[in-house]
């Protein structure tokens, strides 16, 4: 049955062409009414446009009008009943149009229709696809729901967990607070405990492990009020203390300043230390810078009292000594010395060793005093003598050889043989056949010899002393500064507005004491040079005098350095640039461009100086000329690591620095037209 019927459907256009002759021909030749039947006609070619489409229907019809033409051609009396030939022929063509009419419609309808089912499927497969896709997406969206719900219990089990556990540890978070803050009240107690026993430095190093019982060479300071005791025999305690301890609160700032270590209060009495527990390379230079500023201030305060101050130098040992308190100090000969200073000083002055002296004596003016005695018993009568004879030879008398004999024989009283034999040498160079001096010189050597014996090794007898004047002034430096220089801007340093201690103890730890006045001068000067408005001038002024205030922030070691710094020595040597321009403004100061000055004040003019690596006219003109003023006072100053240079081979060096792209050419050229 199947087999016929795929037969039918493959062959059913020729059996449908069959089938439809077949009927014509029984039509045609069976019924006698055949106009009746045309109309039949229709439902072959309808059925043919339904099925086969509207080509072959439009065939088929032309087919069947053709047969029924050619037998109403062959036999017109069998379609004529009642009709004219011309009526049948009418009728006929009529309904031949009609009929390959309805083929075409029905066969373009059919097309249409066939489309819109096409369409159809295709939208249905689509849409079966479609349908096909979304299931299974809400099959995977089912499945990251049960994820999604599965994931949100665990989150929430996370949570309970982590809220649990952050509970836990702000109860354990409180408790480490409160243990910090137990411990940060007591660190507190005890570090203030300490503090007021000792120096924050001490306490310091103490607390990091870092202080050590050592042998190293230290300034010591004594200094004492003369005529406190008479005060207080006149006063009331309360107002003794009051006096005493304002005096303290005026001397501490000073002492601390410049990097001292107050080791002790006896009563009016200070002792402080240069040098330890820090080890600063310009101990001396500190403790009489130090001593200096003390005696300023007292004398512009209203005290009743004046006060004498010994400085005396050497290796000393330093720690802390006790057993349950404990303080840090230094022993040694040195101690002595400069306590034996103080008490020899003149109310007001400073009294200074040779050691120190020495160590000093590039920026101090200091005047030589005769030798002082270092021992306990000390013979105030004789020493009044000594002190009378050497203001003789101080005076007019200075070739007196007699007076030199009578200085060599209180000497030999007092055991003294190696001062008496220098004494008595003196007297001999200007009087050669005195007998009595040769006489009085060879007892002296004899004594000395004697005495060579029973000395402890390094033990002085008598220590050179030297009474402070004052610091000296850069601008007289003849090495450094011409004299027609000196004449025509030695007033521009009155117009610096800025006190000088506010860069004296940077300059200190540095060991360039008048550094800053140079700078300043020299970039006024080349200022002036180049026609700047006044206002510029006084601005690059103070930024010179200001540029290095920054180095505070340096550690000490590196600021003297002899050797050749590592890249991240000299990253922390670069940032007093910007510690300059904090503190400038932590201090009040809003003048910008001189802020801006400081700041680029160590740019190089090719672009390789610091902090932003400016170059050429990025550079303010100020720090371009204040860079050439440091320059030149740098090389020509004397500093801890090197001796100062030649001026003319200074100015040689900065004009090869012109060359190597280091310095503006054009205040080069105004600088040596200066100095030269």
């Amino acid at each position: 049955m199947q087999a016929v019927k795929d037969y039918v459907v493959k062959n059913f256009e020729s059996l449908f062409v069959l089938a439809t002759l077949v009927v014509t021909v029984i039509i045609y030749y069976v019924l006698p009414y055949k106009l009746g039947f045309l109309n039949f006609y229709f439902l072959p070619i309808v059925l043919s446009a339904y099925y086969l489409g509207p080509r072959s229907a439009v065939l088929g019809a032309v087919l069947c009008a053709g047969v029924v033409w050619f037998y109403a051609v062959m036999s017109p009396e069998t379609f004529m009943e009642g009709t004219s030939t011309l009526d049948l022929y009418l009728t006929l063509s009529t309904w031949a149009g009609f009929l390959v009419l309805a083929g075409a419609v029905v066969g373009k309808l059919q097309d249409r229709l066939n489309e819109q089912l096409v369409t159809h499927k295709t939208l249905n497969e689509n849409l079966n696809r479609q349908q096909g896709e979304l299931n299974q997406a809400h099959s995977a969206l089912k499945e990251y729901s049960d994820n999604l719900e599965l994931l949100n219990r665990n989150l929430q089990r996370q949570q309970e967990e982590l809220h649990a556990a952050n509970s836990t540890l702000k109860e354990r978070t409180d408790e480490l607070e409160q243990s910090k803050r137990a411990i940060e009240s007591l660190k507190a107690k005890v570090e203030e405990a300490l503090y007021s026993t000792m120096d924050s430095s001490v306490v310091n190093l103490i607390i990091e492990g870092r202080l050590r019982n050592e042998k190293r060479s230290v300034s010591i300071l004594f200094s004492d009020i003369a005529g406190f005791t008479s005060y207080t025999e006149e006063k009331p305690p309360e107002v003794v203390i009051r006096d005493l301890n304002r005096f303290i609160a005026d001397m501490e700032p000073i002492l601390l300043a410049y990097r001292g270590h107050i080791d002790k209060y006896m009563g009016d009495s200070i002792m402080c230390e240069f040098g330890a527990p820090l080890d600063y390379e310009t101990y001396r230079l500190l403790a009489v810078l130090a001593a200096i500023k003390l005696q300023e201030k007292i004398a512009k305060l209203d005290y009743p009292w004046t006060m004498r101050i010994g400085i005396g130098s050497g290796s000393m040992i330093t720690g802390l000594i006790g057993s349950k308190r404990q303080t840090f100090t230094a022993i040694g000969d040195v101690v002595n010395v400069a306590a034996r200073l103080e008490k020899a000083c003149t109310p007001g002055r400073v009294l200074i060793d040779r050691h120190t002296y020495d160590g000093v004596s590039a920026f101090i003016d200091a005047r030589k005093k005769r030798d002082l005695p270092t021992k306990e018993d000390v013979n105030l009568e004789m020493e009044r003598q000594l002190g009378l004879l050497h203001s003789k030879l101080a005076g007019t008398a200075a070739n007196d050889a007699e007076i030199y004999a009578e200085i060599g024989h209180i000497h030999l009283l007092l055991s003294e043989p190696g001062e008496a034999f220098y004494y008595f040498e003196r007297a001999l160079d200007l009087d050669p056949d005195n007998k009595e001096f040769k006489v009085a010189y060879a007892e002296a050597g004899l004594k000395m010899r004697e005495t060579d014996k029973l000395t402890v090794k390094g033990k002085r007898q008598r220590v050179e002393a030297f009474e402070v004047i004052g610091i000296k002034d850069p601008l007289e430096n003849r090495d450094k500064i011409p004299v027609g220089f000196h004449q025509d801007y030695k007033h521009v340093a009155n117009l610096i507005q800025i006190p000088a201690d506010v860069v004296l103890p940077v300059e200190a730890l540095d060991g360039c004491i008048g550094h800053s006045k140079i700078v300043a001068v020299l970039s006024y000067a080349i200022a002036t040079s180049l026609n700047l408005p006044d206002k510029e001038k006084i601005d690059i002024l103070h930024a010179g005098f200001m540029a290095d205030i920054g180095k505070e922030i340096i550690p000490h070691h590196l600021l003297n350095r002899v050797g050749t710094l590592t890249p991240s020595e000299f990253e922390m040597v670069k940032m007093h640039t910007s510690e300059g321009v904090r503190i400038l403004r932590k201090m009040g100061y809003e003048n910008e461009a001189m802020i801006k000055i400081v700041q680029h004040s160590h740019e190089n003019f090719n672009g390789s100086g610091y902090p932003a690596g400016l170059k050429r006219d990025e550079i303010p003109l100020g720090a371009r000329i204040v860079a050439v003023a440091d320059a030149y006072d740098a090389l020509t100053s004397r500093r801890p690591y090197r001796d100062p240079w030649e001026r003319h081979a200074a100015l040689d060096e900065i004009g090869r620095g012109v060359g190597t792209g280091l310095y503006d050419p054009r205040i080069v050229e105004v600088l040596l037209g200066l100095l030269s």
